[in-house]
């Protein structure tokens, strides 16, 4: 694995770009300053992401379907009760029955973009 990134250069260039485009006297307060700082910080958590180790990534990716993966076996598990099943659907219809509920979980379902279909 690699060691750690220098990104003393593009520091270096950033702090030149900054000094160019400065029109507050170096105080942090015009457009240049703060674009300067935004890109800055771009460069800096791209190199915090690219130097992660690779397994780390896959073991985080692995865990996440893990995760998803048992909590879909859970709520299989608990839907096949009839019990919990009709309450769930009980529930389901009083809250679509609220406009203002529904309203919400349009708009939730909406931010969450197109859920794909399960595979199995």
């Amino acid at each position: 694995m690699p060691g750690p990134v220098d990104l003393s250069p593009v520091h270096l260039a950033l702090d030149r770009l900054r000094r160019q485009l400065c029109h507050c006297g170096l105080q942090g307060e015009c457009l240049g300053c703060r674009g300067v700082d935004m890109v800055r910080a771009q460069v800096e958590a791209v190199a915090a992401a690219a130097s992660q180790p690779v397994l780390m990534q896959v073991a985080q990716e692995a865990a996440m379907k893990d995760m998803a993966a048992r909590f879909e076996e859970m709520s299989q598990r608990l839907l096949s009760d009839p019990e919990i099943r009709q309450a769930a659907e009980a529930m389901q219809q009083r809250v679509m029955a609220d406009p203002e509920a529904r309203r919400l979980l349009e708009e939730l379902m909406r931010r969450l973009g197109p859920m794909e279909p399960p595979t199995s």
